[in-house]
């Protein structure tokens, strides 16, 4: 396991291109709702892994869990909170309805829980689209992910930066994407409640394994606590769920 890595090196591909990330048929269809953040050579969280996944960072949800609105949509692999996809040839295919997300249904599919909900979350994502092109920006000219407020400018003036990732490799760390009404888990107990490991689990019932973490928030202005990456080696699929505090 390692924490906080600062800079980029091998087996690590900061923001990568959407058509190094998503299958050729699916770029423009997920490029609209996900940002990529980080690749990660498998093989440096397990010597007998290979290829490439990708943690991502959704644009939604403005309130609330990614999902909360569309379960008509929902698929084994996309449920509220969590969001999974195949793996082929090192790119990610969903293989659910993308109507999952709600940006991509019409109000007759899925009615606005409240009134201006679609309107502001249309705003939200074109703030968020904004703010991820700056950062990614600012990270090719400096070299180092620096935080950036609305404006573009270093967040409270500091050009400090902050990891590109939290943790690589490891068992999970705890949080309250630990859910199993959300999504089927293996829940290790330890000597205390809930203070052992946890896999989610596919649907064949096999055990994502975690690759990586990071804050949301340190690609964009606005994001997930935690969005947390793993990855099934038998049915070759990547999982993504995501921690808020």
């Amino acid at each position: 396991m390692r924490e906080k890595i600062m800079e980029p090196e091998p087996g690590l591909r900061v923001f990568p291109e959407p058509a190094d990330v998503f299958v050729a048929d699916q770029v423009d269809l997920l490029g609209r709702h996900l940002h990529p953040l980080v690749s990660i050579d498998l093989g440096q969280v397990d010597a007998g892994w290979s290829g490439w996944v990708h943690l991502l960072s959704p644009l939604e949800p403005n309130e609330g869990y990614l999902g909360d609105h569309t379960s008509a949509f929902h698929s084994p692999l996309q449920t509220a909170n969590w969001l999974g996809f195949a793996v082929e040839d090192d790119r990610y295919r969903l293989v659910g309805d993308i109507r999952y997300f709600q940006r991509a249904t019409t109000p007759d599919e899925v009615p606005d829980p409240w009134e201006g909900f679609r309107a502001d979350l249309d705003e939200h994502c074109q703030d968020q689209e904004r703010s991820y092109r700056a950062h990614r920006e600012s990270y090719q000219r400096e070299g180092s992910l620096i935080r950036l407020d609305a404006d573009g400018s270093p967040l409270y003036g500091t050009r400090a930066g902050v990891p590109l990732l939290g943790q690589l490799g490891g068992d999970a760390p705890g949080g309250n994407w630990e859910d199993p009404d959300l999504f089927p888990l293996d829940i290790e107990m330890g000597d205390r409640h809930r203070d052992g490991r946890v896999w989610p689990l596919s649907p064949a019932g096999n055990r994502f394994h975690f690759v990586a973490t990071v804050p949301g928030w340190h690609y964009r202005t606005h994001g997930a606590d935690s969005i947390l990456l793993f990855f099934e080696p038998v049915e070759r699929l990547a999982l993504l769920t995501f921690d808020w505090s």
